[in-house]
């Protein structure tokens, strides 16, 4: 797909930037994807959809005034009729908008390209080895694979291309009686015995599932959070959670980690990190964020992410966040608790291997609450007895991230973003699991 090529974005821009006046300056937001979609069931292919599509979107600003628009982007003639009418449209329509006080200016940030085209098999051999492998089980879910691609470009210059090729099996495994595992294979290299390891591990977990299941009383228990029980809350603390805005605003959920009136454990460290290659470093402005930014570090806190919006509301320095000041490419830091000795170390207690529903109950002692999902055991002496009834939790990060937490295992797994309304999601996280001595259970 030649929409997906950085010199027809170029090509594009340079022709439009030509036409506009002294007094105006322009962004362009495109995103592009060439995709793979499949949907199983039962471990059979149900449907196959091949998305070609790309989309620019516009930020025009003249004098202190912006405009934002968008169009498709089929890297031929039309497209520049269409930009070209309009930002004639623009023209007339940005007379009758406010001033916006904290406008946030095209400026040069400078021009970077990157592409982690790393080479997988192609999409019939994935799928061919997915099914070899699941043949025998009840296997639902999504396969994906394909070209996505981020990029900036604006009048004064800046051009910024990010585009990333990778893949992810998102799927479930359902027994006789429906009760069901989820997991997630994903990456941008294919590895089938990491497949085969991932598939037979849901496998042995729904095995398991065929056991009467235990109603567990609420209360406190001592619990392990799997690395995809733990991504679940990462996505829930960027609801505000690391925002300077939101702090700002009274809606922060980290006030007392901000005004270091609580740490969180020594154990604990979360940083931005884009070495994982889910996520360009530039946001929407075309700014470029630090490499790696350390939020919290070692329970103590080190930065929110910043906007430049923010800091110019607020006289702050900007770290060059996305306007959503939420994280991105967000990894916590392993430790020292081994894949064997979950179980013994856990001793009686809660395996949670998936959370969801997820919401802040009280926001400002940063309380979270959810529900038990999939594959959640109860652990007696250091062994599964039985899957669990679903729970209802709510607990403090202050506590998960904090005074409960006794290990965090010495891997971690990379959960990109699966999203795919409109278009497929860049970013990611790397997670690894914890251990809790207490975990409190509502419902």
């Amino acid at each position: 797909m030649k929409a997906l090529e950085s010199s027809y974005l170029e090509i594009f821009a340079k022709q439009i930037f030509n036409d506009l006046k002294s007094d105006e300056a322009l962004t362009l937001n495109f995103t592009g994807e060439e995709t793979l979609f499949s949907r199983l069931s039962k471990a059979k292919v149900r449907q196959v959809t091949n998305l070609q599509q790309a989309f620019i979107d516009f930020v025009f600003v003249k004098g202190n005034k912006v405009l934002t628009f968008n169009m498709p982007f089929r890297a031929n003639e039309s497209d520049v009729t269409l930009a070209l009418k309009k930002l004639n449209q623009s023209r007339e329509w940005i007379a009758a908008l406010p001033e916006d006080p904290y406008l946030v200016r095209p400026k040069f940030y400078g021009v970077t390209k990157e592409e982690n085209l790393n080479q997988l098999p192609n999409n019939e051999e994935m799928m061919g080895q997915v099914l070899d492998i699941a043949g025998n089980v009840d296997l639902a879910g999504v396969f994906s694979s394909g070209d996505v691609v981020r990029a900036t470009i604006n009048s004064e210059g800046q051009f910024h291309w990010f585009k990333t090729r990778n893949f992810y099996l998102d799927y479930s495994l359902y027994n006789d009686k429906q009760k069901a595992v989820k997991s997630l294979y994903a990456g941008s290299d294919w590895d089938n015995t990491e497949l085969k390891r991932n598939i037979k591990d849901a496998e042995h977990k729904l095995s398991l599932m065929n056991r009467d299941s235990k109603k567990v009383a609420r209360g406190d228990y001592r619990v392990y959070l799997a690395p995809s029980a733990v991504n679940e809350l990462l996505g829930t603390l960027s609801w505000g959670g690391v925002s300077m805005s939101a702090h700002q605003q009274g809606n922060g959920s980290l006030k007392d980690l901000w005004q270091a009136k609580k740490k969180m454990s020594p154990k604990f460290t979360l940083k931005e990190d884009y070495s994982l290659g889910l996520a360009p470093r530039f946001n929407d402005a075309g700014e470029v964020s630090p490499a790696e930014l350390m939020l919290i570090e070692k329970g103590e806190f080190k930065n929110f992410l910043v906007s430049t919006r923010t800091a110019n509301e607020y006289k702050l320095e900007s770290n060059f966040a996305s306007d959503w000041e939420s994280m991105r490419s967000p990894v916590i830091s392993t430790g020292d608790l081994s894949r064997d000795d979950i179980y013994k170390e856990l001793g009686t207690g809660l395996y949670l291997s998936d959370l969801h529903y997820l919401n802040w109950s009280d926001r400002e002692t940063a309380r979270v609450t959810g529900m038990t999902r999939y594959a959640c055991f109860w652990v007696e002496n250091g062994e599964i007895a039985s899957p669990i009834e679903d729970l209802r939790f709510d607990e403090s990060y202050y506590s998960m991230f904090g005074d409960a937490l006794e290990r965090i295992t010495n891997f971690s797994e990379i959960s990109p973003s699966t999203g795919s309304y409109f278009q497929r999601d860049v970013g990611g996280t790397r997670t690894p699991g914890l251990l809790l001595s207490n975990f409190k259970f509502t419902l």
